[in-house]
């Protein structure tokens, strides 16, 4: 079992909770490459019936056919938006839909004789998603915090877009990842701290995915695709080589070996963990 679940992330649970009342939307970031483990399903619990967006981020980087899949799932649960928020192209879809919520809301106000005030939005994620990212291109400037090290955001700000409001929030993890598959898939998209995790098990468990949902990337670096962790650490141990990588001693650097697979792992594009 892997604890990570820093006091931000609890006190920002029990902050929501709170608050559910005065959120007319929930717009969810999640990570298109890990669609499905880049969703924490306790914000469910916390909207209540309320309306939902899903902006699947960085579609660019995965398999959209196999994406396609993975949207469906969420359908019955809100609106999806498939796109890369740090492409300047996504505001005009997204800003319209979201002027779209705004004036269903103004119309129900209408029946009712009664003034809206701007969509008040809480925007939701795991870490390092692009929750900040998503903010400054729907403000038009920088105005939230943005950085590649996960859980950059840990102030509460409200973002004023005319028709809408936007809450910031620091990222939200599940409190314990039991499943260190789920943590590998976190880990390679940058929501986990490599360092919180061990090494070994990290690399085990990512070697494995990429064997099982592209292992032709592998073959790129003259690796094999592999299972078990002999066999994983026999192919380290030839990258090692391969790269003449070694301490002073002249000893193979594991560790460098280790850490240079997982960024090239990190940086592969046209794929999909979940």
């Amino acid at each position: 079992m892997i604890n990570w679940f820093p006091g931000h992330m609890a006190k920002e649970f029990r902050l929501l909770k709170e608050k559910q009342k005065i959120f007319d939307l929930f717009i969810i970031i999640l990570d298109s490459r890990i669609p499905i483990s880049s969703f924490n399903s306790e914000i469910y619990k916390i909207a209540q019936g309320k309306p939902i967006l899903f902006i699947m981020n960085k579609s660019d980087m995965s398999d959209i056919n196999k994406l396609n899949l993975y949207i469906n799932e969420y359908k019955n649960r809100g609106k999806i938006i498939t796109t890369n928020l740090k492409n300047n192209n996504s505001y005009k879809k997204i800003n319209k839909l979201l002027n779209e919520y705004y004036l269903e809301l103004k119309n129900k106000n209408l029946t009712k004789n009664k003034l809206t005030p701007p969509l008040k939005c809480v925007v939701l994620g795991v870490p390092n998603v692009g929750k900040s990212t998503f903010i400054n291109l729907m403000a038009k400037s920088k105005v939230a915090k943005v950085g590649s090290i996960a859980g950059i955001t840990k102030s509460e700000q409200w973002i004023n877009c005319n028709n809408y409001l936007l809450l910031d929030t620091p990222g939200l993890l599940m409190p314990n990842l039991k499943d260190k598959t789920i943590a590998a898939k976190l880990a390679i998209v940058g929501s986990i701290k490599q360092e919180a995790l061990n090494l070994n098990e990290l690399i085990t468990e990512i070697y494995k995915l990429i064997s099982e949902v592209n292992p032709s990337a592998l073959k790129i670096i003259n690796l094999d695709p592999a299972t078990s962790e002999e066999m994983i650490f026999n192919n380290i141990t030839k990258f090692a080589k391969d790269n003449n990588l070694l301490l002073k001693d002249n000893k193979l650097n594991i560790n460098k070996a280790i850490n240079m697979l997982i960024s090239y792992f990190k940086n592969l594009n046209n794929i999909i963990y979940d």
